[in-house]
């Protein structure tokens, strides 16, 4: 895990996004997040049932349109993880953003939904995620 200051008196945690045939992404911690998410510019190589139309409140308060699937294969550090549920949203405007301040590609955000399910704790004081 790795942290990362956008601004002055922010801190964003990132793992890295391990999945085959892709390489140096990201996820951006986001347990506020009530859903994960993955950016539409990788879906096509790691998303697997894809569904359209959905509808989701937006990182900000708008209304934005989302498809859904599920990532299956990846890991997080040691472990190996199938079937995570994600939405599909147009992450460029984060990834813009990380790009100021970091050379950090980002995958998508690694929401509350995936920390409840693994029974995750995040380990502030040594930098990593026990699961």
């Amino acid at each position: 895990m790795e942290v990362v200051f956008l601004e002055e008196g922010t801190i964003h945690l990132l793992v890295p996004f391990i999945h085959s045939g892709i390489e140096n992404y990201w996820w951006v911690v986001d347990t506020g997040a009530s859903k994960s998410v993955v950016d539409r510019g990788l879906a096509d190589q790691v998303v697997h049932h894809e569904s359209e139309g959905a509808m989701a409140t937006g990182l900000g308060q708008e209304m934005v349109v989302t498809s859904t699937g599920t990532i299956t294969g990846f890991r997080l550090a040691e472990n190996g993880f199938e079937d995570l549920p994600v939405a599909i949203v147009d992450l460029r405007h984060i990834t813009e953003e990380y790009s100021k301040y970091s050379d950090k590609k980002i995958a998508g955000l690694l929401g509350s939904d995936f920390f409840y399910r693994e029974r995750a704790v995040i380990d502030y004081e040594n930098f990593v995620i026990l699961i």
